[in-house]
């Protein structure tokens, strides 16, 4: 972690009154202080007047100071698909926002526009399915070669960004462009810029001052810039920068309570890695949701909760996004001439994509091979996106996914349109360590702990003939935490 903000330490101010001789005397009684703020910084996943939902916390922002590229703007300018930090108070899933700042990643004229990609300034810009868009029927179709945008998003682990909200008809001039990143090899003529820490050499530039620019005033080894340019970057990734400001990347303050959600850009097993340019350790206390430890890799999605040091964020809590995991025959693949394509797990319909990490090819699949499938639930709300593709030799049938509907006089869930039928199910708790089992549960316990839309569940059956679609005759059940 890079530039983390000092904050003040809130004390109490004791009065000691003496009454010298007197038999009467007086004291006042300090005020008690302010609950510290907590900050979450992810993606806004839902907008209504007078809210936002972030990391799964809907926060009050009537009464909040919001900040859109540093000016401040009203509520309403909150859009979804905006990555901000906000300063809250809040329970966990309910909360009032005090400051809610956002900064886009990257803004400038598209140069072009290929498959799910875009470059704007040099940058290559992925979408997925998540991404918002102004227009969300036409999405990625709506955005042409020579139109403006401004894209907020996060770092991915292939040398670009993942949008997950793309704006149109920004203004602007010919190719000038606005690019964030980190500062290295500061000399007094420019520096290296990186889009994280770890960044490799595709998302590494040379920062070269033009004209009359001139580097800002503390800046140092590792600061968090904005660098502005009157046209694109140059070949071998040179920037000729027209102007240069410090920006602040912080997810925090120190000391506080933190939320960060993004893609995993390097990882030292799962003890530390790299999400949204933080530094993350993990403990044998930290609580694995949606996954274990050994899911942890570069290129996941995940949202950390922790307490913020003066140089790495200590992770109470790390929850996969992509918290949908099947296992079982290929149904009807089918592959187009880019490799993306379909097919089905379990009656349930997967899509690959440009993104999918496909560990087995879609177009080498034919019907009745066993597979595991890792995604995210796509925007039909139907759909699993598969973020990972990959073969196995165990024909137990697996769904994983957010309980959808319930019933404990039937003993039946309803988990990614299929149901779930526990009549010959082992119950257990959420178990935090690969290969530990959690503690076993009552079924009675079990139904009143999932909460509907909420809870993540993991089914298997026995064997292949466990799976008759719609029904998934269960062998073992357990939570994976929430969503």
């Amino acid at each position: 972690m890079k530039r983390l903000i000092q904050f003040a330490t809130l004390s109490a101010l004791t009065l000691m009154v003496a009454c010298g001789g007197s038999s009467s005397g007086g004291s006042s009684a300090s005020p008690t202080p302010p609950a510290p703020a907590q900050f979450v910084t992810g993606t806004i996943t839902a907008k209504a007047p007078g809210s936002i939902q972030v990391n799964g916390v809907t926060l009050a922002t009537a009464s909040a100071t919001v900040l859109i590229e540093k000016a401040r703007q009203p509520e309403s300018e909150l859009k979804p698909g905006m990555v901000v930090r906000v300063k809250a108070h809040h329970n966990g899933s309910t909360g009032e926002a005090l400051e809610v700042t956002f900064e886009d990643a990257v803004k400038g004229k598209v140069a072009a526009v290929s498959g799910a990609t875009l470059s704007v300034g040099g940058q290559t810009v992925r979408v997925d399915d998540s991404t918002e868009f102004e227009d969300n029927t036409a999405r990625l179709a709506g955005v042409h070669a020579e139109d403006r945008v401004r894209v907020s998003g996060v770092p991915d682990n292939r040398g670009g960004i993942r949008a997950t909200r793309i704006e149109t008809n920004q203004a602007g001039h010919g190719d000038d462009f606005e690019l964030k990143g980190l500062v290295s090899g500061l000399t007094a003529t420019g520096f290296t810029l990186k889009l994280t820490p770890d960044a490799g050499a595709a998302d590494t530039y040379t920062v070269n001052l033009l004209g009359g620019a001139t580097l800002p005033v503390g800046l140092a080894e590792g600061a968090f810039v904005e660098v502005r340019s009157l046209k694109s970057v140059q070949a071998g990734n040179v920037i000729e920068a027209s102007s240069i400001s410090l920006e602040d990347d912080s997810p925090g303050e120190t000391g506080s309570e933190t939320e960060v959600e993004g893609l995993v850009t390097a990882a030292t097993g799962s003890t530390q890695f790299t999400v949204a340019g933080v530094t993350v350790t993990t403990s044998a206390d930290t609580v694995w949701n949606g996954g274990v430890p050994e899911d942890l890799v570069v290129g996941v999605k995940v949202e950390v909760e922790g307490v913020l040091g003066s140089n790495s964020l200590a992770a109470t809590k790390v929850s996969f996004r992509a918290n949908s995991r099947l296992q079982g025959a290929v149904t009807a693949p089918l592959a187009g001439s880019d490799g993306t394509g379909t097919l089905l797990v379990n009656g349930v319909l997967i899509r690959v994509d440009a993104l999918t990490d496909q560990r087995v090819r879609l177009s080498s699949l034919v019907a009745g091979q066993l597979v595991q499938v890792r995604g995210t639930l796509g925007r039909d709300g139907l759909s699993i996106v598969a973020t990972r593709l990959e073969t196995t030799n165990d024909d137990r049938p697996m769904l994983q996914g957010v309980v959808t509907a319930k019933d404990a006089t039937a003993r039946t869930l309803t988990v990614l349109g299929k149901t779930v039928s526990l009549d010959q199910a082992n119950i257990s708790g959420h178990s935090s360590q690969s290969g530990v089992e959690g503690p076993t549960m009552t079924t009675d316990a079990f139904f009143s702990a999932v909460v509907v839309g909420e809870t993540v569940i993991q089914a298997r059956g026995k064997d292949a003939a466990a799976f008759t679609d719609p029904v998934l005759t269960a062998k073992e059940v357990s939570l994976e935490g929430q969503r």
